[in-house]
């Protein structure tokens, strides 16, 4: 993955692609290119909206594994997801508690790193529908990339530089 300054060279797409990879299980540096944009002169509001959508296409991404896994497809990668859940135990069991307990507002905390993967992830296991997945998660996402780009727009008004 190339570095937040080269990405934040390619605009919105740079940024869209970043989001989308780091709403999968893999990291990526996607506040900090949000963030370099609206520095750099970017509108806040198209930038929260393409890094917000391309989060949540991300996180559909393992909650699609995780719904494919449940029905007992994936071959080799079912079968390391299977093996991923086991190490995960702990986290994974408690994510599901999580969900049983509180439903599906629990995933607007799919946003913080590692746990929300998880539950992301249990999402998909135990069968959450669709709408209010995609609901609560593009909320919290959406949410958490607004207060960056708010911070971003404060620190370009009181000439913060990295």
């Amino acid at each position: 993955m190339p570095d937040a300054s080269t990405l934040a060279e390619w605009g919105l797409p740079g940024l869209f692609l970043v989001a989308l990879v780091a709403g999968s299980v893999l990291p990526a540096p996607s506040e900090a290119v949000l963030a370099a944009l609206i520095y750099g002169g970017v509108p806040p509001a198209p930038a929260v909206a393409v890094a917000t959508g391309g989060n949540v296409l991300g996180a559909l991404t393992v909650y699609l594994l995780g719904r494919w896994v449940a029905r007992g497809g994936g071959g080799p990668v079912g079968r390391w997801v299977q093996r991923r859940s086991a190490s995960e135990g702990p986290r994974l069991e408690r994510a599901r508690a999580r969900l049983a307990t509180w439903g599906a507002p629990v995933l607007a905390l799919a946003w913080i790193p590692v746990v929300g993967d998880v539950f992301v992830l249990a999402a998909g296991l135990v069968g959450v529908r669709w709408g209010p997945f995609v609901g609560f998660v593009t909320l919290g996402k959406g949410l958490r990339y607004l207060f960056v780009a708010l911070s971003a727009v404060a620190a370009s008004h009181t000439g913060i530089s990295q």
